[in-house]
């Protein structure tokens, strides 16, 4: 085979991972979402999980490659896991882990500060935004006031109200602090060509009820 021909075939190979790399990088990370649920865990282990250290991180908060993508599907870890959120309404469900890094942020939403609690205070989650609006944190840019977001440590099922949404700069880090009043604050980038914005969704709580093992976080 001569010179030329090999180029033009690494060429085409080049061309086809290229055009496919986006499409593996989605399916990656959405195995890695649905792999990862706190159902599968005990409520003893999710409070054992809370009371581990974490790394916090908010310049993690960055779109994935495909090569993270492939290293977090390797790495992906149930002892992360603190909790699960549902926001019905945009068909969000993913496992909260504990800690703001690039490995957890690939696999569902993230706890923003240490010692933080559901129902008590603020509870700040962060997510990746992707360009595919059912992956991830995505879903978040869809809520509107008046959505319903759950939370459960599979103790209790927390129901919040979102009261306001808002873009921010992301140097606003204050929207991570606590507050006397419980609420939630959900953080994400506001689209893929300012990076610069986070989108911001708040909400108080409303219900606190025990979790019923067999059922949805929405209980």
């Amino acid at each position: 085979m001569k010179l030329r021909q090999v180029i033009g075939i690494l060429f085409i190979l080049a061309a086809i991972v290229l055009i496919g790399a986006p499409f593996l990088k989605y399916e990656l990370l959405e195995a890695s979402s649905k792999k990862l649920t706190a159902q599968a865990l005990t409520p003893e282990k999710i409070q054992q999980n809370n009371e581990q250290p974490a790394e916090f991180n908010m310049e993690a908060i960055e779109p994935p490659s495909v090569i993270d993508s492939v290293v977090q599907e390797a790495q992906a870890d149930m002892a992360a896991i603190v909790g699960q959120i549902e926001i019905p309404s945009v068909n969000l469900s993913l496992p909260i882990l504990k800690g703001t890094t690039n490995e957890n942020l690939m696999a569902g939403a993230t706890t923003m500060r240490e010692n933080q609690w559901m129902g008590v205070g603020n509870y700040p989650l962060a997510g990746h935004h992707m360009n595919r609006d059912d992956l991830l944190f995505s879903p978040v840019l869809n809520v509107k006031v008046g959505t319903v977001i759950y939370v459960t440590d599979l103790t209790y099922s927390y129901t919040y109200e979102v009261t306001k949404t808002e873009a921010v700069h992301e140097s606003r880090t204050d929207v991570m602090d606590n507050t006397v009043d419980p609420m939630i604050t959900l953080v994400t980038c506001y689209g893929s060509s300012d990076r610069e914005k986070r989108f911001i969704v708040y909400g108080k709580l409303k219900e606190t009820n025990e979790y019923e093992k067999d059922g949805p976080v929405s209980n």
